[in-house]
């Protein structure tokens, strides 16, 4: 089954609660997905987006699902290491939405950088 997951990055934070065991698959997914970002595995990260995604990056611009995976395959944007500090998943209906903390060392433009982000 795949699920609508909604993926925007954003500058809030999340507190982290229980979650359950349906939370915690959706956090795991998120997991993944970072994981994809830095092996640059863009099938996968493909496959598990919805087409309506919308991305808003930490520059504030807004991306769509298939402008998001060109800044990986461009190779514009890389993502060195993700180190997740915090993560909450809430299921509402057939739509989940993860929010945390993380640490993201990318390069971008040649230039490398370590960006401290909450993200949605």
């Amino acid at each position: 089954m795949k699920s609508i997951f909604a993926f925007i990055f954003l500058f809030a934070s999340s507190p982290i609660f229980a979650q359950t065991k349906s939370e915690t698959e959706v956090t795991n997914l998120s997991k993944s997905l970072f994981y994809w970002e830095v092996k640059n595995n863009i099938d996968s990260i493909d496959n598990l987006l919805h087409e309506q995604l919308i991305v808003v990056n930490s520059k504030g611009e807004t991306l769509s699902k298939l402008q998001y995976l060109a800044t990986f395959k461009s190779g514009t944007m890389t993502h060195n290491s993700i180190e997740i500090e915090e993560s909450k998943t809430t299921l509402l209906n057939n739509t989940a939405i993860v929010a945390g903390k993380g640490i993201f060392n990318i390069t971008a433009s040649g230039n490398n950088m370590i960006r401290h982000l909450s993200y949605t």
